[in-house]
C-alpha cells in the first residue's frame, strides 16, 4: 500500500509569518496535531506540532524532577509557564517551527512511513511533491490499513 492511499490531503499549512496564536487556533478548529510551515513560494520549510505548544519534560539539574520546556524556555513554576505563554503570543510560526522535517513522497510504501515514525519517534510526516506539501500522514492514518486490508 502506498502513502497516497492513507495520507490526509490537502495538508494544512501556515506561512512563516503566521502569528503563533493563529496557528494554535487553526490546529484547534481543524482538530489536527500538526501544521506544515511554508515559505512565500509554498515550499515546506518547517513543521509545528502539538508538542511545540505543550513542551517537553527536561530534567532539572541535580534533581529527579522534570520541568517543562516550552518554546525553548524552562518553566519551574506555573507563574513562569504563564510568562512563557504570554511571550509566545508575540511569536511567529518561523520562531517555533522545527526546521528539520522528515518527509514522505506520495509514492512511498506505507511500511517505510511507519518505520520512519517508529525510528524517529514521530507522530506526523508531511507528504511532499517536488517541494510543496500535498498531504500529511499521522499515526491515526495508519489505522486505515485495518479498514482497507493489508492484502494490497
Amino acid at each position: 500500500m502506498l502513502v497516497k492511499e492513507i495520507m490526509t490531503s490537502p495538508s494544512i499549512t501556515v506561512r512563516t509569518d503566521t502569528p503563533v496564536p493563529e496557528v494554535a487556533r487553526l490546529m484547534q478548529e481543524r482538530d489536527i496535531g500538526a501544521v506544515v510551515v511554508v515559505d512565500e513560494g509554498g515550499r515546506l520549510c518547517g513543521i509545528i506540532t502539538e508538542s511545540d505548544f505543550t513542551g517537553i519534560g527536561r530534567c532539572v539539574p541535580f534533581s529527579p524532577d522534570l520541568a517543562p520546556v516550552v518554546f525553548g524556555a524552562r518553566a519551574a513554576t506555573l507563574e513562569e509557564l504563564g510568562r512563557i505563554y504570554d511571550m509566545a503570543r508575540k511569536l511567529k510560526a518561523k520562531d517555533v517551527m522545527s526546521e528539520r522535517v522528515e518527509t514522505l513522497e506520495a509514492s512511498d510504501d506505507v511500511g517505510s512511513a511507519v518505520h520512519r515514525m517508529l525510528t524517529h519517534n514521530l507522530k506526523h510526516l508531511p507528504v511532499v511533491r517536488d517541494g510543496p506539501p500535498v498531504g500529511m500522514v499521522a499515526r491515526h492514518d495508519v489505522l486505515k490499513l485495518l479498514r482497507s486490508g493489508l492484502s494490497r
